[in-house]
């Protein structure tokens, strides 16, 4: 199946409409999320740390409108913190 085809890319999209609203409040967003199934949390959080480690990759493509992005998440990924983490699905 092409990723574009898929229900995460789908997601992503519908998200990339939402984010693209000048009125979105990130924290919002985040206590939102507090209402999440403790089981979505847990993949809601997979799901941000594959975001980090995908951003934070040094072959990851930036300009200054998501340099400081890249350079945080290449912060997180040094120093180490991912090595070890294990969020599994219960």
């Amino acid at each position: 199946m092409e990723l574009q085809e898929s229900r995460e890319y789908k997601a992503a999209k519908e998200l990339e409409r939402a984010l693209n609203d000048m009125s979105w409040n990130p924290q919002k967003f985040a206590e939102s999320t507090r209402y999440y199934h403790r089981t979505l949390q847990q993949e809601l959080m997979k799901t941000i740390v594959a975001i980090i480690k995908m951003v934070g990759d040094k072959g990851y493509r930036t300009d200054l409108r998501n340099q400081a992005s890249h350079e945080l998440c290449r912060k997180i990924i040094d120093s180490g913190v991912l090595d070890d983490c294990y969020l599994p699905f219960i």
